[in-house]
C-alpha cells in the first residue's frame, strides 16, 4: 500500500529537479536573462564537466565486489535484445535509416538514470535501488 510519507519521498526527490528545470526554461523563455550563446556556454559546461563528474562521484562509491550480477546480465541481455531487434527492422523494412537505428538504440538503452533515476529509485525503493542503478550506469 502506498502511504503518504512514501509519496512524501517521491516528491521529495523529484520536485528539486523540475523546479530547476522550470527556473532554468523561465529564465531563457520568459525573463531572457540568458542569450543563446550563454546557454551554449552552460550546456557545453554540464556536457563536459557537470556530468562527468556526477558520473565519477557515484561510480567511485560503488563497491565492484557487491554488485549484482545478475542484475548487470540482465540489463546487457536487454541492450542485446534491443540491438538485435533494431538490426531485424534495419535489415529487412526499406524505410529504415541508419540514424533512426542508432536514436532508437540510443533512446532505448541509455536512460537517464544518472541525474533523474538515482534521486527518484532511493526516494521509491531505498539506497539499495540506488546501487542497483549505479552498477549500470
Amino acid at each position: 500500500m502506498i502511504t503518504g510519507k512514501d509519496i512524501y519521498d517521491v516528491l521529495a526527490a523529484i520536485v528539486p529537479l523540475y523546479v530547476a528545470m522550470i527556473l532554468a526554461y523561465g529564465s531563457v523563455r520568459w525573463w531572457k536573462i540568458f542569450t543563446p550563446d550563454q546557454c551554449s556556454g552552460i550546456n557545453r559546461f554540464v556536457a563536459i564537466f557537470a556530468v562527468p563528474l556526477l558520473s565519477f562521484h557515484f561510480i567511485s562509491s560503488n563497491d565492484p565486489y557487491a554488485m549484482n550480477y545478475q542484475f548487470i546480465a540482465a540489463d546487457s541481455l536487454q541492450k542485446l535484445v534491443i540491438l538485435f531487434a533494431l538490426f531485424l527492422w534495419h535489415n529487412v523494412t526499406k524505410r529504415s535509416s541508419l540514424d533512426w537505428t542508432i536514436t532508437l538504440f540510443s533512446l532505448s538503452t541509455l536512460p537517464n538514470t544518472l541525474v533523474m533515476g538515482i534521486p527518484l529509485l532511493r526516494a521509491m525503493y531505498g539506497d539499495f535501488s540506488g546501487t542497483l542503478m549505479v552498477q549500470i550506469v
